[in-house]
């Protein structure tokens, strides 16, 4: 083969495979990033949070201890009841979430609230809370009352207690309330990371 057409057939090895990175990286959602709206709390998407959770519905009053760990739009959620008593792990990404009972029976759903909604009392709104424990508001609509408290999606949610992260401001126990059911989250240990420059696997979590 003529060396004008070897380098022809390099040099579009190399373009094939750049629009193959630049299509793979497109195809990756972007996490959306501080804004004079949201505040600098908004770009916190690599984190971890442990605490304790009281749930109460007209039926039931649960407690748990929580650790959360966020990862981009990955996450992983530890709830342990007392002495180790019903315990349940949610793992979860857009579309796509796994909760593991104490059993070690698995199941599936396209959301955190369907799975926790079908499988237990518990009924948060994890979509929602993954802004809110950063204290800022989740997309959408919302009705400010005052500086700490506001309405959104039929839930009003009040900032009680903030601490000092780092450089943020993040919140330490956090209230929220829908008709006749209501939660409690009392944050005890905040933890930080830099954004990862590579993909996190499954096992990362």
């Amino acid at each position: 083969m003529p060396s004008f057409c070897r380098f022809a057939s390099f040099k579009y090895l190399v373009i094939s495979c750049l629009l193959l990175l630049i299509s793979a990286c497109t195809s990756q959602p972007s996490l959306p990033t501080a804004t004079q709206t949201l505040g600098p709390n908004a770009q916190l998407w690599h984190w971890q949070a442990q605490g304790r959770i009281a749930f109460a519905n007209e039926k039931n009053n649960h407690s748990a201890n929580l650790d959360w760990l966020q990862i981009g739009y990955s996450y992983q959620l530890q709830i342990l009841g007392p002495l180790g008593q019903g315990s349940a792990r949610l793992e979860g990404e857009p579309f796509k979430v796994i909760l593991t009972t104490s059993d070690g029976k698995q199941l599936q759903a396209s959301s955190p609230e369907q799975l926790l909604a079908e499988n237990s009392d518990w009924e948060l709104p994890l979509s929602n809370m993954v802004y809110w424990i950063r204290g800022i508001v989740a997309p959408g609509n919302y009705q400010k009352i005052d500086k700490q408290t506001f309405i959104q999606n039929g839930w009003k949610v009040e900032w009680r207690r903030f601490a000092q992260v780092d450089n943020y401001q993040l919140p330490s126990l956090l209230i929220a309330e829908k008709g006749q059911i209501s939660f409690r989250l009392a944050i005890n240990k905040w933890q930080l990371f830099p954004a990862p420059t590579f993909p996190v696997s499954k096992q990362g979590l």
